[in-house]
């Protein structure tokens, strides 16, 4: 027994020595095949790429490795970063519009051709860097660089990026479909001026969170800071590289000094907002020309062209900007003919509005129609005039409607402006816009419709526009702050959210709400889908007063199409107060599917034509229901 044991206990620890001899012959192996490979892939590549591209993110046969190769390479050299520690870390395949790859030097040309390449990603921890190239990698530019990790232009807010493509497109006079975004970082700004305050203004001190946005057009880039929802916008005029050469220092200074003459206000209250070359004529001017500036050859009058600058310089009470004229030196410097007494004003050369630029068409009662947008605020809002001789004004995307905004103006207003816009043949500008100089800021844009056309311009070269298209600005801001027609009225105000009715349940169709007057008692009355007028008293704890009557289903259709002809949805939160001073007075609200309005007994006659239908409407049902 005790040899069979030995025999046993031998013979399993040769079968265990073997067993760890095999499992090292094939490790060794094993390693021998991975180190083949692993130095294959390094002949491949280059001895020194070793970075996650060759591993997961590099998706065979899709990115040339030539590519992978040169751009590491390119920015190894450039930042001085090694190339274990670079990583691409997203691609994607491009057709770029031009032989720059669309990254243009400052005046350089670009072959306009369509140049099929890519776009790249490269990451080494803690930065990003973007790369434009060709099908090849023989041509290739660095788009970006030195860009945080956390630039999540795909979380960037949908509001955020259409205010920002829009202000970039107003400024560099370009369609949104020709910008891009290329960066887009989370920050916390540190005042309500988004860290762009300038010295003459006071910015509230405050925390607010924000994006840094950077875009990118041909040759130029613009570097946008906004809050969280796009509402508050400026342009970082730092950073942002636009391709218009920038006004000397000299030029500058001499400018705003004879801008101070000129208005009598000291420098620090005047701002150059824009400013771009120009070549003007000149040489009867003998105050900003004087005769031993001139050539001894020229006549005193004689029309010299001078290459300068064309400077707008603004302050904080003045609407229009004074426009001066420099040469290149700043040392003679007029004010242009339009800012001068009795000068000609010289128009300015207008372009065509881009087809998806244009606004839709007016609605049959609309008269006229302003968009305005851009400025400080960054806000867009739209005035129309309706045939009716209302005046509403709404803010763009606020969801809660509280910026709305209804006067009224009389009809023969209305007529005479109609007649205004016939005359000076509004439709000659259909789809022109005038745009403004070259490098402007903060300047706020005007599209204006007709039923014959749209015409677009901004309150910088206002001025400069022709002399029919002036009238028709000049009587339009007339008209939109004119006297309200009937006082009595007291235009419409927002109702405030915390006195908004609920909405209505799915099966009502109207509801009025009735209450004040010598009892002060409240009613409610709503109109189901069925035909039930239903009608109680709000507070009555027996449900005495409950009554219950009711009209056809041909009757509620009819009211229906009624309500929404007379487009009851844009008298949405609107109250028309009583007269200051009244009594006893019954408030109706009144609210269906499209929003809420809120009048009274004593101005329910001056309500606005398409809102009184509906009134007399539904109180004509109240009367015919059984």
């Amino acid at each position: 027994m005790k040899g069979s044991l030995g025999n046993y206990c031998t013979s399993n620890q040769a079968r265990i020595f073997t067993a760890l001899v095999l499992t090292g012959i094939l490790s060794v192996g094993s390693g021998l095949t991975l180190i083949k490979s692993s130095t294959a892939a390094s002949v491949d590549a280059s001895p020194e790429a070793k970075n996650e591209v060759l591993k997961e993110n590099f998706k065979q046969n899709q990115l040339p490795r030539s590519i992978v190769n040169v751009v590491l390479q390119d920015l190894s050299q450039r930042t001085g970063i090694s190339r274990n520690k670079l990583q691409i870390i997203d691609y994607s395949q491009q057709n770029w519009r031009n032989g720059c790859l669309e990254l243009p030097q400052p005046d350089e040309y670009c072959t306009q051709a369509i140049v099929p390449g890519w776009r790249l990603v490269v990451a080494d921890g803690r930065q990003n860097w973007v790369y434009h190239t060709n099908n090849n990698g023989r041509s290739f530019r660095l788009a970006s660089a030195n860009t945080s990790t956390n630039n999540t232009t795909t979380q960037l807010p949908q509001s955020v990026k259409n205010q920002v493509l829009q202000a970039a497109s107003t400024r560099l006079q370009q369609p949104i479909s020709r910008l891009n975004i290329i960066q887009a970082q989370q920050q916390t700004w540190s005042d309500g001026c988004l860290g762009l305050g300038n010295a003459n203004e006071s910015c509230i001190r405050s925390v607010v969170p924000g994006w840094r946005v950077v875009v990118a057009a041909v040759g130029q880039t613009l570097v946008y800071h906004t809050d969280q929802t796009g509402s508050a916008l400026r342009l970082n005029e730092n950073p942002s590289q636009i391709a218009n050469q920038k006004l000397p220092q000299k030029v500058r200074d001499a400018v705003l000094r004879q801008a101070s003459q000129v208005s009598g206000l000291p420098i620090s209250a005047l701002n150059i907002v824009a400013s771009k070359q120009k070549k003007f004529a000149s040489g009867c001017d003998r105050e900003a020309y004087p005769q031993d500036s001139r050539p001894a050859y020229s006549n005193a009058c004689d029309q010299i062209l001078v290459s300068g600058w064309e400077v707008f310089v603004k302050s904080a009470n003045r609407i229009s900007p004074w426009v001066f004229l420099s040469d290149e030196s700043g040392s003679q410097i007029q004010l242009a003919g339009r800012d001068r007494p009795n000068g000609n004003t010289s128009n300015l050369t207008p372009v065509p509005i881009p087809s998806n630029e244009l606004p839709p068409a007016l609605d049959r009662n609309v008269v006229f129609r302003q968009i305005s947008s851009g400025g400080l605020a960054g806000s867009t809002y739209e005035t129309v005039l309706l045939d009716d001789g209302s005046l509403i004004r709404v803010k763009i995307g606020d969801a809660n409607d509280s910026e709305r905004r209804v006067r009224r103006v009389s009809l023969q207003q209305v007529q005479q402006f109609q007649q205004l816009l016939a005359s000076t043949r509004f439709a000659q500008f259909k789809n022109l816009n005038y745009p403004a100089p070259s490098g402007a800021a903060d300047y706020i844009t005007y599209t204006l419709t007709s039923p014959e056309g749209t015409v677009r311009y901004n309150n910088i070269s206002q001025d400069q526009l022709p002399s029919n298209l002036r009238t028709v600005v000049k009587a339009w801001n007339r008209l939109r702050n004119s006297p309200i027609s009937d006082s009595n009225t007291g235009g419409a105000v927002p109702i405030p959210a915390n006195e908004m009715p609920s909405p209505l349940d799915r099966d009502v169709v109207f509801r009025q709400i009735s209450s004040g007057g010598f009892t002060g008692r409240t009613y409610e009355t709503v109109l189901l889908n069925d035909g039930r007028l239903i009608k109680v008293r709000i507070g009555d704890a027996n449900d005495s007063e409950r009554s219950v009557r009711r009209i056809s289903p041909q009757q509620v259709r009819q009211f229906q199409k009624l309500v929404e002809r007379s487009r009851f949805g844009e008298f949405k939160n609107l109250s028309y107060p009583a007269p200051q001073g009244s009594a006893d007075y019954i408030t109706y609200t009144l609210t269906s599917k499209e929003g809420t309005v809120r009048y009274n007994d004593i101005s329910q006659n001056k309500l606005p034509n398409n809102l009184l239908q509906v009134v007399k409407a539904w109180n004509q049902i109240a009367s015919i229901a059984q």
